[in-house]
């Protein structure tokens, strides 16, 4: 029995030596220990501080709005709603306002061309690239369109009608490379035709007049070119544009540039018949 309980002696003396050292080193590096636990802790209660303060911050403007809102704080919304709504108005009927304008131009101009059957249409899709090669109307054969149709604006001659469905039609313009359009010189009186030579890769939107006469021809740069009405397709007299430049060498030829703005187009007429006589 003496023997047993001394041979636990050591194991006791060196417990106590190792409890001994623990709290000394404890006692020696007290504030490095307390960093070390103050430190883990706030790694783990910060990032939930954070998120309380978030959640509590939201729930307080909540409320706060909720019960803050004040008779002038509705009524200003209520005024900023008008105010949209005014400002929408405003620019539709500015829209109007400018299509009326245009409208009343288109039918002027054709009134002073003759007494003509017309239907207005809106260009509703152009061709790709930057001039209106071709065009597409919201009108067909339900308001009485038909193939070979002149097509004009108030500036002058657009182009023919190439096809037409029920409420849609197609216009190929005059300054297409397919298009020839009979021309009368206004001045001189000289008949002609021009071609459109717009292929897609002109930068400029301009027309050739070709079979001039080269014996007595007297163009020059401004002189007015109109439609000839041979042909059977454009009535006479439609504006068509200006000679830009004349060229006279083996035969006289010019170039002419369309009064038509074709960039621009948005409202044109296309010329059903003579109401008069049909």
């Amino acid at each position: 029995m003496k023997s047993g309980g001394s041979s636990k002696k050591p194991l006791v003396i060196t417990l106590i030596a190792v409890i001994l050292l623990t709290v000394l080193i404890i006692v020696t590096n007290g504030s490095a220990v307390s960093n070390w636990l103050k430190n883990g802790i706030a790694s783990i209660v910060t990032p939930i501080e954070g998120a309380a303060a978030k959640a509590s911050d939201a729930i307080e403007s909540f409320f706060r709005n909720l019960f803050n809102t004040t008779d002038a704080d509705r009524e200003n919304e209520r005024l900023r709603g008008e105010l949209a709504l005014y400002e929408q108005m405003r620019s539709e009927f500015e829209e109007m306002r400018l299509e009326n304008e245009r409208l009343s131009e288109l039918l002027n101009y054709s009134s002073s061309i003759g007494n003509y059957e017309l239907c207005t249409a809106r260009v509703i899709a152009k061709s790709t690239g930057i001039w209106f090669r071709t065009l597409t109307l919201n009108a067909g054969t339900n308001k009485g369109v038909d193939v070979d149709m002149a097509v004009i604006c108030s500036d002058g001659l657009v182009g023919r009608v190439t096809e037409v469905g029920y409420d849609w039609c197609k216009v190929t313009s005059i300054i297409d490379s397919s298009s020839t359009v009979p021309i009368l010189v206004e001045r001189t009186r000289d008949n002609c035709m021009a071609r459109g030579i717009l292929d897609g890769s002109s930068d400029e939107a301009v027309m050739e007049l070709y079979y001039l006469p080269t014996d007595r021809t007297n163009l020059t740069p401004g002189d007015t070119v109109v439609t000839s009405g041979m042909g059977g397709i454009y009535p006479k007299g439609l504006i068509v544009g200006t000679v830009k430049e004349v060229m006279i060498g083996g035969e006289v030829s010019a170039i002419i540039t369309p009064s038509v703005d074709f960039m621009h187009l948005e409202e044109v007429a296309v010329i059903l018949g003579e109401g008069a006589e049909q």
